[in-house]
């Protein structure tokens, strides 16, 4: 969510946004009709075999097999730079990281095309987020993890829910700001 609202940074950083899923093409051109992230390129990839294993982002035991929620800047000549693997579904990386990483990389800006589907976007997208829904789960994650972080004496265990209750944060700033720029 944070880099797909983000593209425009992204772009003037000279990369794209990839994303990849287990999902088939119609169910990923339906999402990217129903959130309206022409900006981000989607790659299906069904039992993860083609781009998720080799990338190491393949969890086979849940659900039948899901990819992992990751972050790679991967260099024009094809080197990795920089990597974030998150441990669940829910787990995501502070974008800081990232904007030094693509940073780094001193490369020109750019002005892609919009994404387009090959297919037609699916009209049964259940079990997909609503725009409507984001901000009330990401409130609730919110709220949750600092209960938790209050509750615990571990300060690794603490520490974990606070690094959620910062995710959860970002992502709805990051929200915020796009539903405001697509007024």
């Amino acid at each position: 969510m944070r880099l797909a609202t983000n593209y425009d940074r992204i772009h003037s950083a000279g990369a794209e946004v990839v994303a990849v899923s287990v999902d088939d093409e119609v169910r990923q051109a339906g999402m990217a009709e129903r959130w309206g992230f022409a900006h981000t390129t989607f790659v299906s990839d069904p039992g993860g075999a083609a781009w998720l294993e080799p990338l190491g982002l393949f969890n086979p035991d849940d659900r039948g097999g899901i990819a992992l929620p990751a972050m790679l800047v991967i260099a024009p000549d094809g080197r990795e730079t920089y990597r974030y693997q998150g441990r669940d579904f829910a787990d995501r990386t502070h974008d800081d990281d990232l904007w030094a990483a693509l940073d780094s990389l001193g490369l020109d800006p750019i002005d892609p095309d919009p994404w387009l589907p090959n297919v037609d976007g699916s009209e049964d997208l259940k079990g997909y987020f609503k725009p409507d829904n984001l901000d009330m789960y990401f409130r609730g994650n919110m709220f949750g993890a600092l209960a938790i972080k209050m509750r615990v004496s571990d300060l690794s265990a603490a520490d974990m829910a606070e690094e959620h209750r910062q995710m959860a944060q970002t992502t709805l700033e990051a929200w915020k700001d796009w539903r405001e720029r697509q007024r």
